[in-house]
């Protein structure tokens, strides 16, 4: 995140995960081939791969995000953890 709020990337590119949208964010997370932020109304954007629904943009605001390699988790600005993508091991289930 530059100190104007956009965000540069870069590395592989193959799924788009390397080209940021447009807009101001306050954190970025990079997972193997999507990657998500929050935005600075706290709306949280994805871009790349979302074969799984890793990069899907779930509703509700956020102060936090972190993308693994198939599923994307992020803290809630209620402070709930909420998680999206594949679930085959658990990891998208909270405990």
């Amino acid at each position: 995140v530059r100190t104007n709020d956009t965000v540069t990337c870069w590395g592989d590119n193959d799924y788009g995960q390397a080209t940021p949208m447009d807009g101001t964010f306050t954190q970025v997370s990079a997972g193997s081939f999507h990657t998500c932020g929050v935005q600075t109304d706290g709306t949280v954007a994805c871009w790349g791969a979302n074969g799984d629904g890793q990069a899907m943009r779930p509703a509700g605001t956020f102060t936090q995000v972190s993308a693994g390699q198939n599923h994307t988790c992020g803290v809630q600005s209620d402070g709930f953890v909420v998680c999206w993508g594949s679930d085959e091991y658990g990891q998208s289930t909270p405990p």
